[in-house]
Parts: structure tokens; sequence; C-alpha cells
């Protein structure tokens, strides 16, 4: 319906031809298959949409419904006359419906369309096209120095720098074309020019011509020029080499960056045995070469088996173990006389870490003497290198081995030696127990000998003369009580 209200036609048109739902020709027209009548195609969707039924005698209708009319009513509607859109702004002409949309995209006259110029923006009638392209700002032009083609308004920026337009010198009015200028200069006495020594320092200026008439021959840097010359030389040598020297330092300073770094990183690792120059403190026991630590003192094994004779464990094994034979975790500083104390950690401390090694007196409340069995340990040495740390440490520790080594040695002996004495003690107890057997026995067969020879009645009538089964238990005799507790 909107479509068709562009039209405004030229004479009235048959009724036939007239949609019954827009009053209007058919524009796109389709017919329905059921009862034949013929409308716009958005016209009767619209209406199947609303209510679906036919418009005309209401029978049912669904879009299914719907076919394209007969080819005979297209062509009669499209070749109805109309007239063009753009009659109030002029244009008479009566087209066939069909032809108006190429009239008005080629041939009405009254239609506005873009300015033919590719930069200008402008909309413009047809029939003006041809005065607007006249008119245009944008059009281009000729230039008639060079022939180029050229904005228009660009036209007075290009004649000022056009090189085949003539241009005339300040200095001695030559004309010339534009292109020749450079050429002009560089040959022009006229043309005024600083001295040859400017860069030196001279402050002339002036014509050519001048120069090498007047000024050179009293110019006081051109008599010293092979100096300049010399110097320029020297001041670039100089130059060259400030930035290798340049280079060099920034080299260097990167690498003094890097020790840096590393020299922090092996203080950090030496800790303790890192100390500045003139902090080089002489060690309380030094480590030398005749000193090395003492060999352990045999002791006696035990005559008896008495275990309160027994030599208790070394002071510095009891300071990790605890009372029932287990590592003690408790105690931290057992090792702390070995080790120097850390920087910024006061005396105090160390004292007190040496301090808390202490014994462990056993159930009868004595506490263990000091036993004949002393590793010695050689304290660290802070004087000297950490290789002569490590291997004085190496040292220690290989005496401490062998320490070890003979200390289990005679445990085993000692060990073997009391199985045997155990040995031999519980067979004195096997012994002396079987002995308190067979007196128990002896014993017992005297009791029950007694009372066989007291025998009841009851015993006697058996076929055999012996007691009945469980005789002896049954009765419950005092002296056989007696007997027994035995």
């Amino acid at each position: 319906m909107a479509e068709t209200t562009s039209f405004n036609y030229a004479d009235t048109p048959n009724a036939n031809l007239v949609c019954c739902i827009c009053r209007m020709p058919f524009t796109d027209p389709w017919s329905t298959s059921t009862c034949g009548h013929t409308f716009c195609h958005e016209c009767i969707d619209r209406a199947i949409e609303h209510v679906p039924q036919c418009p005309v005698d209401r029978s049912a209708l669904s879009l299914r419904d719907l076919i394209p009319a007969n080819p005979i009513v297209r062509h009669l509607v499209d070749e109805l006359l109309v007239e063009c859109p753009q009659r109030p702004g002029g244009c008479n002409q009566t087209v066939q419906r069909q032809l108006l949309a190429a009239h008005i995209k080629n041939a009405c006259q009254f239609v506005h369309v873009p300015c033919p110029e590719g930069d200008c923006d402008q909309m413009v009638l047809r029939k003006d096209v041809g005065k607007h392209a006249n008119d245009c700002v944008n059009r281009l032009v000729k230039c008639e120095g060079c022939g180029s083609s050229i904005k228009y308004t660009d036209q007075e920026a290009h004649e000022l720098e056009c090189a085949a337009r003539n241009i005339t010198c300040k200095f001695c009015s030559a004309e010339f074309p534009r292109s020749d200028l450079g050429s002009h200069n560089a040959s022009c006495l006229d043309y005024v020019i600083p001295c040859t020594q400017a860069d030196n320092g001279c402050p002339w200026t002036g014509a050519r011509n001048a120069l090498s008439d007047s000024h050179i021959s009293r110019c006081p840097y051109e008599s010293i020029k092979g100096f300049f010359s010399l110097n320029n030389t020297r001041v670039a040598a100089l130059k060259d080499e400030n930035t290798i020297l340049k280079a060099k330092v920034e080299t260097l300073e990167g690498l003094a960056q890097t020790l840096k770094r590393e020299m922090a990183n092996v203080k950090f690792t030496l800790g303790p045995w890192y100390q500045p120059d003139g902090l080089h403190t002489p060690a309380a026991h030094p480590v030398g070469s005749s000193e090395r630590p003492a060999p352990l003192r045999t002791h006696t094994r035990p005559t008896s088996f008495d275990l309160s004779a027994m030599t208790p464990p070394p002071a510095s094994i009891m300071a990790f173990t605890s009372p029932n034979g287990a590592m003690n975790p408790a105690s931290p500083n057992a090792l702390a006389a070995y080790f120097p104390p850390e920087a910024g950690e006061p005396s105090s401390w160390t004292g007190q870490r040496r301090g808390s090694m202490s014994f462990i007196g056993d159930p009868s409340g004595r506490l263990y003497q000091e036993s004949p069995i002393q590793a010695s340990v050689a304290p660290l040495n802070l004087s000297t290198t950490l290789e002569g740390s490590l291997s004085g440490l190496r040292d220690s520790v290989i005496t401490l081995s062998a320490a070890v080594d003979s200390l289990a040695r005679r445990t085993d002996m000692e060990r073997r030696n009391e199985g045997l004495r155990m040995n031999e003690e519980v067979s004195r107890l096997n012994y002396t127990v079987n002995g308190l057997r067979m007196q128990v026995h002896n014993v017992m067969m005297d009791r029950n000998a007694q009372v066989m020879g007291r025998m009841p009645e009851s015993w006697q009538d058996s076929e055999n003369g012996l007691p009945p089964p469980n005789a002896f238990f049954s009765s419950r005799s005092a002296s056989f009580s007696a007997a027994t507790k035995l």
C-alpha cells in the first residue's frame, strides 16, 4: 500500500483493475485458488494475518491458497499511465507505470543527482549538471604552464610552484623558468652568499662577485685555513676515540656490576669465614699439625654383675640421648661449642647454649661421673681459609670414625663376655631350681607314703587295693594341703 500511493495515475483506472482492499490499481497482483479473486500481494497477506477469510465472499482462505495472477492482469496494470513524481518540480512527463523507474533513473531532468566531480559531494538537478560543472570549485583545470590537471581550488598554489612558469631573480633581475632556479642561484654573481670560512667563524656575507674580488684577500680566517683543516681532522679523530672509550666504559661498568653481584654471593656463601681486611683474629684453639684429638682411653670391665658399676656414656653422647636411650631432639645446642657464633649474636647466647649441656642423673639421685672415654674435637678455625677449615673438619671426622669403630669393637667384646657370664649365672640358677624340684618331689613322695599307710575302708574294698580316682583331691586333708604348699 505504501508503494501504490507513490503513483499518480493520469486517467481513471478500470474498476476491474482496482484492489478491493486498498482501492488502488493492483500492485504485484495475486489471485486466490479457491474463489478466483485478485488482490495486491501485500494487501491480501495483511488481511489473512488479521482474519483468515476472503475479503470478498468471506470464505476460508490461507496463504497456501494464493497464486500469482494471470499475466494479462499484470500487463494491464503495468501499462497504466502515471505522472512523474517530480511534476511539482517541473517535470510534465506521463509514462507507463512499468517505465516510471527507468524514466526517473535516466531521463527525468528534475531529479537530484550527485556532481560528476569525484571530490564534490553536492546534489544538483540533472538539467543543471553542465552548468554546475563550470562553477564547481572541485573541478579539474589544466595548467597553462606545465599542462597538468589540478583542482580549481589548488590553482593559485600550483602557480607559485609550477616549474614551467618564468620567475625573476631578485638579485640580478634576470627572468628564467622556475625549474632553473637552483642552477641560476649557483651561478648568479649578485647572489648573496656567506664567506667560505663561515664554518670557522667568519661573519661576512655579500655578493658572489665581491667575495672573490675583495673579501678573500682581506679575510683573516683565509690565511689560517690550513690550521682549521688539521684541527677539524684532529677533532673528528678525538670524537671517534671518545665514542670508543665511552663504549668501553659502559662495558667495564657492566662487568663491575657483575663482579659486585658475584662478590655478594661469595660473601653470603662463606658466611662467618669471610672477614674484611684488618679484622682477622687468631683462633682460640687453632688446628695445627702437632695438635690432634686425644685418643680414647680404655676402661676396665666390671668384675661382677653389678649394673651400678657400669660406666655411664660420655657427656657428648648424653647431651643427645634421653634417659630412655632415644635421641633427644629437644637439645639443638649440643653442637654449639663446635661452631662459631653468627654475626651479631651476643656472647651471652653462646655461653647459654654451651651451659645448657648438662648431665642427666640416674633414678637413685646420683649424677653420672665423668667418663674416662673422651673424644676431643677441635673447634673451627676461622683465621684460616675455608679449605683449611674443611680439611680440619675432615681430620676430626676421621678421628671420630676411628674412635667410634674402636668403641664398637670394645662394646661388642664386652657384650660377648657379659653374655657368657650371664649364661653361667643362668646355668647355676637352673641347677639350683632342679635341686629344689627334686627335694619337693621327695617330700611329696614321703607324704603320699604316709597317707597310703592309713587307707580308709573304702579303699580296701576295691579290687586291686588302690584308692579310687581323685581320692587324694576329694578329701582335701590338712596334711596334703600343707605338703602341696611346699
